[in-house]
């Protein structure tokens, strides 16, 4: 039986709402405030196949698993470059939720 999944744009709004529901909590002030004053004209979601740093974080193997998880990159574009607040390896799967988020530093 295959596995229920939803689209790669529902997983990365639902990793966007998470994202913001949870900054607060794991963000510095100050990052916080700067997403917030800058996201609507500079803020970017990128969502892409996971990338191998994966698999040292949590039990993801990317070759049997990878159309079940998207990696979404929740940043802003600034001319000094991009910053990274979050980086989000989630679920495809309805029937198997999870969501792992590694959180500027």
């Amino acid at each position: 039986m295959s596995a229920r999944l939803s689209s790669i744009e529902e997983v990365s709004q639902q990793a966007y709402d998470i994202f913001l529901e949870l900054a607060a909590d794991n963000l510095t002030a100050e990052d916080v405030e700067l997403f917030d004053s800058h996201s609507e004209e500079f803020g970017f979601i990128e969502d892409s196949v996971p990338d191998d740093s994966w698999q040292s974080l949590v039990a993801y193997e990317q070759e049997a698993e990878a159309e079940h998880f998207v990696q979404v990159i929740v940043g802003l574009e600034l001319d000094q470059g991009d910053t990274v607040f979050a980086k989000i390896l989630i679920s495809r799967d309805l029937d198997a939720p999870f969501c792992h988020i590694v959180w500027k530093q």
